[in-house]
């Protein structure tokens, strides 16, 4: 069992094989936000009209949004998922994820104080009335309901709780959330701007990629495991928090893009991407989607997410970054 198995103290032989698969995946992407360079980001910066006003309206919500999000999510990894689960190799992963979200955080303090960003005006967005705080506030009560002093998976009721919270989070956040504001940064390196910043959030979309895998296969082996909580009432509740986090993203993405279309891209063509994705997600788990999105506006997004990318390594940082043993030279 994933939780409440009291004899679950042995690593090996695993119960969940998949896990420890996806443990070692995780592993092999290894990187800091100081091994990329920020020089050419920092003279565009500093370059006046290079960029424009609502550009980099853009860019600091972008960032003020990330700034702590990953926070929120590693203080729900270790504080309310990894507090019941008792799997080892499941722990393990969540172990792993921890540590990716705290470089995540790192990175995008690197990349405020590299372009000298008021920290006190980025970091403290999610404290103010807007749709930032909005966001923050949505997904923390989902924390907040397993955290209760009272809490317990003992219960149908408890486990009902803890299955809206990993859904709320890998799905909704990690599978949603993140993915309007990822496309918004990234389509500047297509414009050969913010190249820096661009390279390490391509860092923290295989990441997240890797995590939203692993948390569908989480979810989908604790409703095996837990059918009779699988409920028509808890699936709509999931189904109407992805709505949820839905319109959210479409006032998220209009608060950024204050300026219409001024990367290229319309909001029209973010909604879409958005509903696309929540289809994708509701289907994941077993779910009737919502939109009946089937194409993606952006299609090079799947590109970074999924696909190999062969570089020159001279010329180059390798996107998909691998720690050295386990990088092949061929």
């Amino acid at each position: 069992m994933l939780i409440n198995d009291r004899e679950s103290r042995q690593l090996m032989p695993f119960k969940y094989p998949w896990a420890w698969d996806e443990f070692k995946n995780l592993c092999k992407n290894h990187w800091l936000p100081q091994e990329i360079s920020m020089a050419q980001d920092i003279s565009q910066w500093k370059t006046p009209d290079l960029l424009s006003e609502d550009e980099r309206h853009l860019v600091k919500k972008i960032l003020s949004f990330f700034a702590n999000t990953d926070v929120l999510v590693g203080d729900n990894i270790l504080m309310a998922l990894y507090a019941h689960v008792t799997n080892p190799e499941v722990r393990q992963y969540l172990c792993g994820q921890a540590f990716q979200e705290s470089i995540h955080s790192w990175s995008y303090a690197h990349i405020v104080e590299s372009l000298s960003m008021d920290q006190n005006e980025v970091f403290g967005e999610f404290q103010k009335v807007g749709i930032i705080k909005e966001k923050h506030d949505f997904q923390e009560q989902f924390s907040n309901g397993v955290l209760r002093s009272d809490f317990s998976t003992e219960t149908p009721e408890g486990k009902a709780t803890y299955l809206r919270n990993m859904c709320a989070y890998y799905l909704g956040m990690e599978g949603m959330q993140f993915y309007s504001a990822f496309v918004l940064l990234l389509n500047f390196k297509r414009r050969n701007l913010l190249t820096g910043t661009a390279e390490q959030l391509e860092y923290i979309v295989r990441d997240e990629s890797l995590h939203c895998r692993f948390g569908t296969r989480l979810i989908n082996q604790f409703i095996d495991e837990n059918k009779e909580i699988w409920t028509d009432e808890v699936k709509e509740s999931v189904r109407q928090n992805i709505a949820t986090v839905v319109e959210m993203e479409d006032a998220f993405v209009s608060d950024c893009m204050r300026g219409g279309n001024i990367t290229g891209m319309s909001r029209e063509d973010f909604q879409t991407y958005i509903r696309y994705i929540a289809d994708r997600r509701l289907e994941a788990v077993g779910l009737d989607p919502l939109y009946d999105e089937n194409t993606t506006p952006f299609p090079w997004m799947n590109e970074i997410m999924d696909l190999p990318k062969e570089k020159n390594f001279f010329e180059t940082r390798v996107t998909e970054y691998q720690a050295g043993m386990a990088l092949d030279w061929n």
